[in-house]
């Protein structure tokens, strides 16, 4: 190639370029925004949009800028879509809002209440609908089905768009058959059954029962539970090694239901060793802090007794002043020898006393009546116990949802705040109720009630009671801190009619009242002393007045019968809950003297006696002993047939009727007593694995004496002890308390009226 055309061709491409270049667009510098405007917003303000902007006026048009301002609006979740836009020195921003959801439906739903459903979702009526938000809502009531066993649920979201850029959100369910527990097993175990192991599990097998007891379905958190709960039991009952290695729950192949296995490794079982007390808590001797311990040498080793001595001893310890103490027990497992050694090291702490009482929370309820449940007040020496009797007090008033008492220091380590706070619960009710029982045939009850009348903790109640039997009228009124002292006080107008057809041919009519007061001798006896004033009426139910006996002519003729009469109670009470008891014992005794007035006379003492002794240590399998006396005198008078004792019926001598057993007249009726020896033994044990639901069984043996010294020549005394056993079902039920009782007469007299089977259904409304 020569010089000339290579020259040429240089000088071909050079000009080439240059056209080319020559032909761009002259690149100008960042022009500055003069003005925003927005376009396409309708329920968010434009300054609302403008705020979100990482641009403004005065600033340059910048790529990054653009960028984080298009992110921050999307972030709001406002807007489904957005655009910035470039229109000379004028930034456009351009919105298309997200709808407003107008409502939120649920369709298909049995299990779960819609209300219920809607405290799952987060996105609510009146928010900006969000997709991702839906979906995190769908995610989670889909979890609530699941936690409820419905695992082969499938829900689903319609968006129903409406007027003014607004949706309705709806769910559709279809929740399918729940995902049972078909099997529970538990591998590993040799020392203790798998019956043992099981009856206190969350999750169990599908059995007649479940539904109601819905203790067969698969939640993972009732899963990790039982985990615990199992390694619990083990610990126990002695197995201080124990390990629970895992829980399992698969599905079967058609996922209808669950197999759940607990694989256990037992290790030895262990004694408890020699147990020490240490520390610098020199108060008391040291045979003392002993005492209070719940467990010795040589026994089997549990945990829980390892716990509940350790809290008697916070209590005896903390009762002299020390809030802070640290009490901590510290085992040392021998396993050649298979005894736990343990130290119970008490580090007291320094003494405090009150410095105030501090009390929140409460809007109906006035300061005072908390604060009269507490006997510790400024200044007086820390108390443990003292402590949690207060707070077991204000529990016990049914005022509130929660009850807690903190102690923090207050500035002065010698000095702690009792912090009281509460939680309020509706205390006003009106009930309607409804059963039938073998006694009283159908009944019938409405009540209204007032348990915090004003904020003052007074009681008022109204009630009317409807039955085959009997009618009842009742206004109650009681004020616990009668004139600011520890009286209780009350009064009590009423009307009765008793119907004793079945065993006297006689009814009768009550009208009257009665003032109380009561007060608290020590922590476990109460005195209240009564006076009631009413009058009585006897009349004769038989269709022939000839047939009647000479005692209820005689009785009709005189009535009415006005009645003065004074008591005193004496009640002393040690059982661990007066609502269903499991271990203590609690006695009453009642002395009753009529003639202060009216047509009556006598003097009566009547004492009644409970004891509960536990059998196992879960309490499930409980004795029951009561023994009842009663013994009256008519002070110159014939007692009136209404205020003699009777005997008989479920809740005296099962297997009799009511005033089933002792002396009648010549026409049949019952004529009752002067005296009555009663005893019942009674053996509660659990049924069907529903201890927790309030079922339990019973075995009873009853025995009982009812007699006069000088009956009437009209009166035959069928006297001797009258003794009865059987069986019975207790249950607490959704629908009201079941009690059924199937007794059989031992021992009875030929006059005697007896009653195999007894039972009660009640039905709350």
């Amino acid at each position: 190639m020569n010089l000339k055309s290579s020259f040429l061709k240089k000088f071909v491409v050079c000009a080439g370029l240059t056209v080319a270049l020559s032909s761009l667009p002259v690149v100008a510098e960042a022009s500055t925004i003069r003005s925003i405007r927005v376009e396409g917003s309708q329920r968010i303000e434009p300054e609302t949009v403008r705020s979100y902007l990482k641009l403004d006026v005065g600033s340059p048009f910048h790529p990054e800028a653009t960028r984080a301002s298009l992110n921050a609006l999307y972030a709001t979740g406002f807007f489904k879509d957005v655009a910035l836009e470039q229109e000379g020195d004028t930034l456009v921003v351009r919105v298309v809002e997200n709808p407003m959801v107008r409502e939120v439906t649920f369709e298909g739903n049995d299990a779960f209440a819609a209300d219920d459903l809607k405290k799952v979702v987060t996105t609510k009526a009146r928010a900006i609908f969000e997709r991702g938000k839906t979906e995190r809502d769908l995610a989670a009531l889909r979890q609530a089905y699941r936690v409820k066993g419905l695992f082969l649920a499938k829900i689903d979201l319609l968006t129903k768009t409406v007027d003014n850029n607004q949706v309705d959100l709806i769910y559709r369910i279809s929740e399918g058959e729940k995902s049972k527990v078909q099997e529970v097993r538990v591998i590993g175990n040799k020392g203790m059954s798998e019956k043992q192991l099981m009856k206190k599990l969350l999750i169990q097998p599908t059995d007649w029962l479940s539904w109601y007891t819905e203790n067969d379905t698969y939640d993972r958190e009732k899963l990790l539970s039982d985990q615990n709960q199992l390694r619990n039991t083990y610990l126990d009952n002695g197995y201080a090694r124990v390990r629970v290695d895992s829980s399992v729950a698969e599905l079967t192949p058609d996922r209808r239901a669950f197999l759940v296995t607990h694989t256990v490794h037992e290790g030895g079982r262990y004694k408890f060793g020699p147990i020490r007390i240490v520390g610098d808590f020199t108060e008391l001797p040291e045979a003392d802090l002993y005492k209070v311990l719940t467990m010795g040498e040589g026994d089997w080793y549990s945990q829980h007794k390892v716990r509940d001595s350790a809290e008697k001893l916070m209590d005896l310890v903390g009762d002299f002043g020390y809030a802070f103490l640290d009490i901590k027990p510290e085992k040392m497992i021998n396993d050649e020898s298979g005894v736990v050694a343990l130290t119970y090291q008490i580090s007291k702490g320094k003494r405090v006393y009150i410095n105030r009482v501090e009390i929140s929370g409460n809007v109906r309820t006035q300061d005072n009546v908390i604060r009269r449940e507490v006997t510790l007040i400024e200044g007086d020496r820390f108390s443990a116990s003292k402590m949690r009797t207060a707070k077991n007090k204000l529990q016990g008033l049914n005022f509130f949802e929660t009850v807690e008492v903190i102690t923090p220091p207050a500035g002065d380590t010698e000095l702690v705040d009792v912090k009281i706070k509460v939680a309020e619960k509706p205390t006003g009710t009106f009930t309607l109720g409804a059963g039938y029982s073998s006694q009283e045939s159908i009944l019938g009850m409405a009540s209204i009630s007032q348990n915090n009348f004003l904020g003052k903790g007074q009681r008022m109640v109204f009630s009317v009671a409807h039955s085959g039997v009997r009618n009842e009228y009742n206004i109650a009124f009681t004020e616990p801190y009668f004139m600011g002292k520890k009286l209780s006080a009350g009064i009590d107008l009423f009307r009765r009619e008793t119907d004793q057809t079945r065993y006297s041919s006689v009814l009768e009519k009550a009208t009257g009242g009665s003032v109380s007061l009561g007060f608290p001798i020590s922590d476990h006896l109460t005195n209240t002393i009564t006076y009631k004033l009413f009058e009585t009426e006897v009349h004769y139910t038989g269709s022939d007045p000839s047939q009647a006996s000479q005692i209820i002519r005689e009785q009709e003729k005189l009535s009415p019968y006005l009645e003065s009469i004074i008591s005193n109670s004496l009640y002393w009470d040690y059982l661990d809950s007066r609502m269903a008891p499991t271990e203590g014992r609690s006695h009453r005794l009642i002395t009753e003297v009529a003639g202060l007035g009216g047509d009556v006379r006598f003097a009566r003492v009547v004492t009644d006696n409970h004891l509960y002794v536990p059998i196992d240590n879960d309490k499930e399998w409980v004795g029951h002993v009561r023994g009842r006396l009663g013994y009256e005198e008519g002070l110159g008078d014939n007692l009136p047939l209404f205020e003699r004792f009777f005997l008989g019926g479920s809740s005296s001598l099962r297997g009799f009727m009511p005033a089933g057993i002792g002396p009648r007249t010549t026409q049949g009726d019952s004529y009752g007593g002067v005296h009555f020896e009663q005893l019942n033994t009674e053996i509660f044990f659990p049924m069907l694995g529903m201890s927790d639901k309030g079922l339990k069984g019973l075995v009873f043996l009853d025995a009982g004496y009812l007699g006069d010294r000088d009956l009437p020549s009209s009166i035959s005394d069928a006297g001797g002890i009258r003794v009865s056993s059987g069986v019975g079902i207790h249950w607490n039920s959704p629908f009201g308390p079941l009690r059924f009782t199937f007794g059989t007469p031992l021992v009875k007299e030929p006059n005697d009226k007896t009653r195999v089977f007894d039972f009660s259904i009640g039905s709350m409304m």
